[in-house]
């Protein structure tokens, strides 16, 4: 019996984290085929300009990310220059798209330690990053649906009561919950059931609200940068639309990365924002949000790429030149060692010497 639960897991866990994103990614796929008529019938442009500026969005918020985690660093009493953490930050990410979204955080713990910060203080911006992140994605989500149009009607100026009243509930659910003292309880309630020690949060809570609008100017650049893609394709697309593409892009990002089972979230994502397309943007044509999906994942991912790439090559340099710095200061200490026990025991022979003077 054992023996078959062991299997079933070895090979039902590979199976689900390639399997599941393959059988999104093939719905959405039929679903584009079958409404291919429809997408046929709208005139498509590719606009080179727009797609470049939507780049330049999504490298900025790349470089942003970097600025934030300085930010929980500071507050947290670590000093270390902006251009350190992006490089940290940035060639960490290289391993990101290995499935548990969790390796790229590991990697950052052992980078920042070359540079004296503590694993513990390391992960406490870890956990204070990520949570805020989360959040933040969240109260955009929360915000844009105060913009979400009524009946489908993007033109219409009356706003469905139901997404005003849900978007004020989600924003105070998500302000509440930042506290310090609720979000710690939870946070010490999913370590408890992941047989973790407990952690204490000792930021204040204008510290965590602080770093969380930051995430949200963060989001802010990359929805932008997502609803200009959106333009790229269909330049008639109104500006209303603005916030209503924030917010999906923000939602969707935060379920791709609760999504563990699969790379980088890819599928849920994907799907996320598709699903969102229908259910907010009924004027666009069926099955474009797939499209926009995919799209904004290779824009995004390569303007990570680059980022990352040139983080990668010139922050091993940099991690070399610590590590010969932390030899250098090991070797000093070393030879000061060397140099007071010389002074202090005295040599053998000197030693054996003056034993043979004594009568």
């Amino acid at each position: 019996m054992h023996a078959a639960v062991r299997i079933l897991k070895k090979v039902g866990k590979p199976l689900l984290r390639i399997g599941l994103p393959i059988a999104i990614i093939a719905f959405f796929v039929l679903q584009v085929k079958n409404d291919w008529n429809v997408l046929t019938a709208h005139a498509f442009q590719w606009n080179p300009w727009l797609l470049a500026l939507a780049f330049l969005g999504f490298v900025l918020q790349e470089m942003s990310f970097g600025l934030i985690w300085q930010t929980v660093l500071a507050r947290l009493g670590i000093r270390l220059n902006l251009r350190t953490c992006l490089r940290i930050y940035l060639a960490s990410e290289f391993v990101r798209y290995i499935p548990g979204n969790v390796w790229h955080v590991l990697m950052r713990i052992l980078w920042v330690g070359k540079y004296g910060v503590s694993r513990p203080i390391a992960f406490a911006s870890m956990t204070i990053e990520l949570i805020t992140k989360l959040a933040s994605g969240g109260l955009i989500f929360a915000l844009s649906l105060l913009f979400w149009p009524d009946l489908g009607s993007l033109g219409g100026t009356s706003r469905g009561p139901l997404f005003v009243a849900l978007g004020v509930a989600a924003m105070l659910a998500v302000l509440v919950g930042l506290h310090p003292r609720i979000l710690g309880g939870m946070l010490n309630f999913a370590l408890r059931v992941l047989k973790r020690d407990p952690v204490v949060l000792v930021l204040r809570y204008r510290d965590i609200l602080f770093v969380t609008l930051a995430w949200c100017v963060s989001w802010l650049v990359a929805g932008t940068a997502f609803y200009v893609l959106v333009l790229a394709l269909l330049p008639a697309t109104p500006l209303a639309a603005l916030p209503i593409c924030i917010g999906i892009y923000a939602l969707a990002w935060d379920i791709g990365f609760l999504a563990f089972i699969t790379p980088g979230g890819l599928g849920f994502r994907e799907g996320t924002i598709a699903g969102l397309f229908a259910l907010s943007l009924a004027f666009l044509p069926a099955g474009f949000g797939l499209i926009i999906a995919f799209l904004s994942r290779l824009v995004s991912t390569l303007a990570e790429l680059l980022c990352v790439t040139l983080a990668y090559v010139s922050g091993g340099r940099q991690m070399r030149e610590v590590q010969q710095a932390q030899g250098s200061r090991a070797s000093l200490s070393e030879k000061a060692i060397r140099e007071e026990d010389a002074v202090r025991v005295p040599d053998d022979s000197t030693h054996n010497a003056s034993l043979k003077e004594v009568p």
